[in-house]
């Protein structure tokens, strides 16, 4: 029944920024969770690259040969202007998915980072949120960034991305006292470990213990081919079953939406002879 299958929103508007402080597969999480859910629900989702020294949401996208929103948007910034009319005709509506928009980063023009500002960037998340029920923003790892700093503090939810490398657990333990220092609310940082492993030296209560914060979920190692090759190739790694559960796990944890599977009716066949 297709009311069965619908996000759960009570809270409202969700901003959801996925934060890493090295190259652990943020971006390659921040479009798979953003499909899971646009695939699944019936719901407008939004995926915004805010990660503007390093974009790449628009290379898992193929949106290479696009203009950029962003650039877009800044060249034709005024003070004073509604930008939800120029960001609603700039979103790039994905292909077999009309419910999922994505807003690309700086691809071509990185110098027009100088342009955004706190309160340009803070502009361009509340009207994506106001465009869209649910919205995904992929940041850049160095805090003191404007965009990376205005999104975690609009975020409801912030997902910290890390693998099991010692380097990057203590330079995301750092990023985090620095938060601290700032007075950025951590109570919605939410941890999650990519490629997760129990053979590891870091296991997950050491990352826990080192990090402080409330773990979210693990996304099982994917062998590294196969991993390597979906983010060049930009195929979903959703392809790969365990993958695809432990997103749905990450989603429900999250409260986007209920899992289906509980409440699916199953119809067989009469068997041959039967009396109906």
């Amino acid at each position: 029944m297709a009311g069965e299958n619908h996000a759960v929103n009570k809270q409202g508007k969700r901003i959801i920024v996925l934060w890493s402080v090295c190259s652990v597969g943020k971006s390659t999480l921040a479009c798979n969770l953003a499909r899971k859910l646009a695939k699944e629900t019936n719901l407008k989702i939004g995926l915004l690259d805010f990660s503007l020294i390093t974009p790449c949401l628009h290379l898992f996208l193929e949106l290479e040969d696009k203009e950029s929103s962003i650039e877009y948007i800044l060249k034709s910034w005024q003070e004073n202007y509604s930008y939800r009319d120029l960001l609603k005709e700039n979103a790039h509506i994905m292909k077999n998915l009309p419910n999922l928009l994505c807003w690309t980063g700086l691809t071509k023009e990185p110098e027009l980072i100088d342009k955004l500002g706190d309160i340009q960037a803070r502009t361009i998340i509340t009207e994506l949120s106001d465009l869209v029920d649910i919205l995904f923003i992929d940041v850049q790892s160095d805090t003191l960034i404007i965009p990376t700093d205005a999104a975690l503090k609009t975020a409801t939810d912030v997902l910290v991305i890390v693998d099991q490398n010692r380097n990057t657990i203590e330079n995301t333990a750092k990023w985090l006292n620095n938060l601290h220092e700032r007075n950025m609310d951590i109570s919605k940082f939410k941890l999650i470990i990519n490629q997760y492993s129990n053979k590891a030296l870091y296991t997950k209560n050491k990352i826990e213990s080192n990090l402080a914060l409330p773990l979210l979920g693990t996304i099982p190692g994917v062998s590294k081919v196969n991993y390597d090759n979906s983010t060049v190739s930009l195929v979903p790694l959703l392809k790969y079953g365990k993958f695809d559960k432990a997103i749905e796990n990450i989603l429900l944890q999250l409260h986007l939406y209920k899992d289906i599977k509980k409440h699916r009716i199953f119809f067989t066949a009469p068997r041959l002879g039967s009396s109906r």
